[in-house]
């Protein structure tokens, strides 16, 4: 298997017990529903419980177990991971070319395999029980993490991508392919020297508000921050069980509705079948999972045939009354650049506010997809078709895989993309007008739109 990063040119465990009550809920009555009676439903999923305790609840009164957890990192701990960066490249950047138009020198280094940087070859002595104890924040805390105190100006882009990956190894030891090429990063990002019109990009490559969601396959999201916009742009995340708890006192028809195996999730166009049907909710292994991304559940606006099936009105209603909860309940985190944020992705909703860059300044974040071996949740059937494509059989067969340092420098449009999070299926659909899909963003908007 082959695994470069690659430079454009041009181009201790926690206890593990439930944080649960004993008390169940009972949930509304609903007659299409497949929630049956007795422990486990059809796929070994549990049944629905009650209000949900534990870290996970950022809604519980004591506010100090409202901060988020941060791995604030001394001098010491930066001059660790600059001592274990020198002895990983074992030589000098080798300079191939030089734009004097721009802030960025073209460096490469040769023979550098981006799967080589894992905490075997990047050892942190000192900082590794601290990089543990976020593992475990990301897992059996509050599912989220940052790390702080890197100054990304002080290392080339490529010593940027190193270290992202190596700090990203302590919290996840598995990587997840991201699309069918076996890209392993993204760049998230508006660039400005693509000319392709917004509304013919992916909505992370513009500057548009993106609703909650989570990253469908993906067990922790890892952000490395490049550089901030100007004005906006902050991520919000939202814990589900808070949003959960919210809705099963205020609209349990909406959990029921979330929870059935009725979902059309849209997979890849190169599938025998262009959908499969799956819950969006899950009380699985005693955890409670979310996999969620509105622009991946039902019909494409491309798919002309109607092999995918539209949405209920009940349906397009629980995901607009889903969008209001997780905003009640969401926390805007301030980040800067050098920033590296892991978040619980089965756990935690995300949603990122509209931006304007300026002149200097362009918002730019890394993503990578992670998992850990250990620490992981488990996933049950009726939700591992995304998993799969990222971490399991079907990820197995793609072969390269590829670690883009910088965005491409010039926008290739697809021809079948969503526009919310992660997902763009296989570009071998016929050609025709892209339209990137409109998400009911809440529940005012659902009415609107049910009354024209």
């Amino acid at each position: 298997m082959t695994a470069h990063i690659h430079t454009f040119i041009p181009e201790s465990l926690a206890d593990m017990q439930p944080w649960m009550r004993e008390e169940k809920h009972d949930l509304a009555p609903d007659a299409s529903s497949r929630q049956r009676g007795g422990a486990l439903e059809p796929d070994g999923s549990q049944k629905l419980p009650g209000p949900i305790n534990g870290p996970l609840n950022w809604s519980r009164p004591d506010p100090s177990d409202k901060q988020v957890h941060r791995l604030e990192l001394s001098e010491s701990g930066v001059y660790e991971i600059e001592q274990a960066l020198e002895a990983f490249n074992g030589k000098s950047p080798i300079v191939t070319s030089h734009d004097s138009n721009s802030v960025v020198s073209v460096v490469e280094y040769l023979e550098l395999d981006g799967d080589e940087v894992t905490r075997e070859r990047f050892t942190l002595p000192n900082l590794s029980k601290q990089l543990e104890d976020c593992a475990l924040e990301v897992h059996r805390g509050s599912g989220l993490c940052i790390i702080r105190g890197l100054k990304p100006e002080n290392y080339s882009i490529e010593d940027n991508i190193v270290i992202f990956l190596a700090l990203s190894s302590y919290i996840g030891d598995h990587r997840g392919v991201q699309n069918s090429k076996g890209d392993m990063l993204s760049h998230v990002t508006e660039s400005k020297s693509w000319t392709a019109p917004r509304e013919r990009r992916h909505g992370i490559h513009t500057n548009d508000r993106l609703p909650f969601h989570n990253d469908m396959g993906c067990e922790v999201l890892a952000i490395q921050v490049r550089d901030r916009a100007e004005t906006g742009g902050h991520t919000c995340v939202a814990s589900m069980v808070d949003v959960y708890n919210d809705l099963l006192q205020s609209n349990p028809g909406v959990v029921n509705a979330l929870a059935r195996h009725d979902w059309p999730i849209q997979t890849s166009s190169r599938r025998a079948a262009s959908f499969i049907l799956s819950p969006l909710l899950a009380y699985y292994a005693d955890h409670l999972l979310i996999s969620m991304d509105p622009a991946r559940i039902g019909p494409h606006p491309l798919a002309r045939n109607g092999s995918i099936p539209q949405l209920m009105p009940e349906q397009r209603e629980a995901l607009a009354v889903l969008q209001d909860a997780a905003r009640k309940h969401q926390v805007r985190l301030e980040t800067q650049p050098g920033d590296i944020i892991f978040l619980n992705n089965l756990a935690l909703l995300h949603a990122r506010e509209s931006y304007q860059d300026s002149a200097y300044s362009s918002r730019h974040l890394v993503r990578l997809w992670i998992r850990n071996t250990r620490l992981g949740w488990a996933i049950p059937p009726s939700m591992k078709m995304p998993w799969d494509a990222s971490f399991g059989d079907e990820a197995k067969r793609i072969v390269n895989r590829y670690y883009p340092i910088m965005p491409m420098p010039e926008y290739m449009e697809c021809k079948y993309s969503n526009g919310t999070a992660a997902f763009v299926a296989d570009d071998d659909v016929e050609n025709g007008d892209e339209v990137i899909p409109k998400v009911v963003e809440n529940a005012a908007d659902f009415e609107r739109r049910e009354d024209t």
